[in-house]
């Protein structure tokens, strides 16, 4: 495959040889070199044409992944349903985001996310900026009009809930073992019922638990 020819299936096939390894070996314990090798002939030279940096390639890989993600489609169909109401709807969304197949790919790559703060960074704007006021305030909205939920700040509440789920309590990000993760998921629920949304999270901690695991 020329480099220069095809450009378009160089760059798919280093995304596709990469991801395979990243899932296999963990993020850290991939080189560059190992990619290559999986590459067909193609030389470091073509690899860096595409990507700077082993860091540019999970970049790509994970937006890739996340194209292919059909989680916040099935979200948004939870939101539509009628039989749930606004506190089951969040906590349907949670559970559902726990059991994603593409967020155990994730976390089965061992990123650490302290080495890499551009994607942390976009995490967090995602979590704030899209997730939170696209799905799970207009849960919290409903909530509030059907009474399973009581407070007088959903945005706010909204964004807390994103950021504490996707960023402190994910163990990708902060990696913690079994015990800790029982204490940060107990606070969870603390704070849940202080912030409104009681009895939300009881039945999470054996999803997060797993996910942990992976």
């Amino acid at each position: 495959m020329a480099r220069n020819k095809y450009p378009e299936e160089t760059r798919k096939l280093i995304i596709e040889k990469a991801t395979e390894l990243f899932l296999q070996n963990g993020y850290e314990n991939t080189t560059i070199q190992d990619i290559i090798d999986q590459l067909g002939g193609l030389t470091k030279g073509a690899v860096y044409h595409h990507f700077a940096s082993k860091n540019d390639i999970l970049l790509a890989v994970m937006t890739n992944i996340y194209s292919e993600n059909h989680l916040l489609e099935d979200w948004g169909k939870v939101l539509q349903r009628t039989d749930l109401n606004g506190k089951e709807k969040i906590k349907k969304m949670f559970f559902m985001s726990l059991t994603d197949t593409d967020e155990m790919k994730f976390a089965s790559m061992k990123v650490d996310y302290k080495k890499t703060p551009e994607l942390l960074s976009d995490y967090l704007n995602r979590s704030v900026n899209h997730l939170a006021p696209t799905f799970f305030e207009p849960a919290i909205y409903e909530g509030i009009k059907d009474g399973s939920i009581k407070t007088d700040y959903p945005k706010e509440l909204a964004e807390v809930m994103l950021v504490i789920a996707n960023i402190w309590l994910n163990p990708i990000v902060f990696p913690c073992d079994n015990e800790k993760l029982k204490n940060k998921f107990m606070f969870l629920c603390d704070l849940a019922e202080k912030l409104g949304i009681d009895g939300l999270l009881n039945d999470i901690y054996p999803a997060l638990k797993q996910y942990a695991n992976q």
